[in-house]
């Protein structure tokens, strides 16, 4: 018989600065990182579903929701913040899942803190963004870029009185997610975004990558625009052993376009 969705509570982590939802009291320990741009409650409705049989964590990433940046303004300073946050709250054998800029951070994790790990899941994974389409990089231009993100926050803002009334668990699509999203980020402080993504676009050597050693899994939307599916390739070839899933009808966020389907996904990798 089918379980009810597991329960869902917001918390604080005050030495860290850190806002994060905790679904599910039993089982291995899931922690989950968003993108940039993005907030906690985009996995919503993974934690409803995951928070039945595992330990669930969502952080709103600093710079994010209610996590304050700190000093926290570049990729490896916010895997050393998630890194504080495991060891604190007592976290070992963490499944960690990392969506878009997250994906970045959770490989550094897996590169830095190998022992915290037992399994790493990158979702469309901001990793090699020098090879994304030029067009990812519009905020960081001269003369036009800072400007371009504000009139995204002012977009959005507009959109906010929808985007704020769209529920966390909305049942997928990508119309209404999209408004949600638009309505958080223009909440955000944009220079303390402009300087996360100044740092996701800093080179880094993909070579690295085969210093990963944790079983991992590349995850992709089939129609990613942002991440495109090409990218996810050459990701998992990147990583030695690294299997690749694709989510259908997904594009860029698939644990809230697709909750169901990448729940499923997720499950069966897992009982693998």
């Amino acid at each position: 018989m089918r379980m009810l969705p597991a329960a869902i509570t917001t918390a604080y982590h005050t030495e860290l600065g850190l806002s994060y939802l905790c679904a599910g009291d039993t089982g291995p320990v899931l922690l989950f990182l968003h993108g940039w741009g993005a907030f906690k409650e985009l996995w919503w409705m993974t934690l409803r579903d995951l928070g039945q049989d595992y330990r669930c964590f969502a952080l709103d990433m600093p710079g994010h929701g209610d996590s304050r940046l700190g000093r926290a303004a570049t990729i490896p300073a916010l895997a050393e913040v998630v890194i504080a946050f495991c060891e604190q709250m007592g976290l070992r054998e963490v499944i960690l899942f990392g969506h878009s800029m997250g994906g970045s951070v959770a490989a550094e994790i897996a590169l830095q803190r190998p022992d915290l790990l037992r399994m790493l899941f990158l979702v469309d994974a901001a990793v090699e963004s020098q090879r994304m389409p030029l067009f990812t990089r519009i905020y960081l231009l001269p003369h036009v870029g800072w400007p371009a993100l504000r009139l995204s926050q002012m977009l959005g803002r507009l959109f906010s009185p929808l985007g704020m009334r769209v529920p966390h668990e909305h049942g997928g699509g990508v119309l209404r997610p999209w408004a949600r999203r638009a309505a958080y980020l223009a909440r955000f402080d944009p220079e303390g975004l402009y300087r996360l993504l100044r740092s996701l676009f800093t080179h880094r050597e993909p070579a690295r990558l085969r210093g990963i050693s944790t079983p991992t899994v590349v995850v992709s939307g089939l129609f990613d625009l942002l991440v495109p599916i090409y990218l996810s390739y050459r990701l998992a070839r990147h990583i030695h052993g690294a299997k690749l899933s694709i989510i259908p009808a997904a594009v860029h966020n698939p644990m809230d376009e697709r909750p169901g389907d990448f729940c499923r996904v997720v499950r069966r990798l897992l009982g693998e």
